[in-house]
């Protein structure tokens, strides 16, 4: 049974620490992106779901807060999804409203595109965690380029046990 949340979670500056540190592999051309095209891909945050849209791949799943580096402004063709859904996640945490619309959009049929307003940096991790063994899920690393997470056991058990060290979970 998937693991729920029972309540928001705060992420501590040590958490934050773990779930930046950068992954072993990094998209520096975003033409690159097309290698992946055959996969199923999910993509958290504005620069990297635009440049998969414009590269004519629609996500599976995108979580975007409308905003690049936290304050700029950045739209995104939002009529290429199938469903919109709008949810509140403030910096620093991964609500139980995020985490249960990731699992839901990644349920569902069709393109789901989830607009946060706070932020959706922490979105990677439910992300992860709900999608399908073997999808992509694309996530913006500013100034460097454009991370790639394959999705399987390994990754998931260690997202799992992260929530849980948070103080999250219901399983």
């Amino acid at each position: 049974m998937p693991l729920r949340l029972d309540r928001d979670i705060i992420v501590s500056q040590k958490f934050r620490n773990i779930f930046s540190k950068k992954p072993d592999v990094i998209i520096k051309k975003e033409t690159q992106i097309l290698l992946l095209s055959s996969k199923n891909i999910i993509t958290v945050g504005d620069v990297v779901t635009d440049t998969a849209l414009k590269l004519g791949i629609v996500p599976k799943l995108a979580v975007i807060d409308l905003k690049t580096k936290r304050e700029i402004p950045k739209e995104v063709q939002q009529d290429k999804f199938d469903k919109v859904i709008r949810v509140n996640n403030p910096p620093g945490t991964i609500t139980k409203e995020l985490w249960e619309s990731v699992e839901d959009a990644i349920k569902s049929n069709g393109n789901v595109l989830i607009i946060v307003e706070g932020e959706e940096d922490l979105a990677s991790l439910p992300a992860i965690y709900f999608s399908p063994k073997g999808s992509i899920i694309l996530y913006g690393i500013p100034d460097e380029g454009i991370a790639v997470i394959e999705s399987g056991d390994s990754v998931k058990t260690e997202i799992e046990k992260y929530i849980k060290e948070m103080g999250g979970g219901a399983s």
